[in-house]
């Protein structure tokens, strides 16, 4: 379950953040369908194409509509925004059909709610759809941060930082678990520990540049790690 070989923080570690897509559940959503749907948003209002290329979704949607806001003011930039976030929902939806827990997702939140381990999920998802998976994938968390609970999104560590407030617990007490190097690289920002989740069609050395400090092939390698029990 692990892939390779960590010193074990033991039972000093409190609360686990959980990246949502991919790590707790398994979707559909088409990414770039979404960054195209977003794109001939931004776009139309006039922002260059070339200024975006570079930037992932939420980055576009938040460049844009600071250059609409310097160039034609708060409304416009309103406007832009509640476009562009109806593109992505658009696509989120779209991807829930076939949608459902990530392999062991519910025994691994179980048994970290049985040794009265916090959890909470961070993602960049919206909160429609982050309910609507969770209801369907059977799974639920106490603590739940979505994009439209604040401006800063992963990799920044802000919403990281917002799900250990309501947990009242520091970040060094707790992990950020996660499939994609944006939850490492928001994990280390935040100070938390860090694991990454090796998704079946990834390479081995996925993770390699952003280093956490521990990669595990399902969830249930993340236990021994938090737990501080016997592989």
């Amino acid at each position: 379950m692990s892939t390779q070989t960590t010193p074990r923080p033991g039972t000093g570690i409190a609360a686990v953040l959980f990246d949502l897509d991919g790590t707790l559940v398994t979707t559909h959503i088409d990414f770039a369908a979404m960054r195209a749907g977003v794109l001939a948003v931004v776009t139309d209002v006039g922002v260059p194409a070339e200024d975006v290329a570079g930037l992932d979704i939420l980055g576009s949607v938040g460049y844009a509509t600071a250059w609409v806001r310097a160039r034609e003011g708060e409304a416009a930039a309103a406007a832009l925004a509640r476009r562009a976030e109806a593109a992505m929902v658009e696509a989120e939806l779209r991807g829930l059909e076939g949608a459902g827990p990530a392999p062991f997702a519910g025994e691994v939140l179980a048994a970290l709610a049985e040794r009265g381990i916090g959890t909470a999920i961070v993602t960049r998802n919206c909160r429609r759809v982050t309910e609507a998976v969770l209801a369907l994938a059977g799974l639920s968390c106490p603590v739940i941060l979505t994009r439209d609970d604040g401006q800063r999104h992963k990799p920044d560590p802000a919403p990281l930082h917002a799900a250990l407030a309501r947990l009242r617990v520091p970040p060094a007490a707790a992990v950020m678990v996660g499939d994609h190097t944006m939850d490492i690289i928001a994990g280390r920002a935040a100070g938390t520990h860090t694991v990454g989740l090796l998704l079946p069609d990834r390479p081995p050395d996925y993770f390699a540049a952003v280093a956490p400090d521990l990669v595990v092939s399902d969830l249930r390698g993340l236990l021994p790690f938090v737990l501080g029990t016997p592989d």
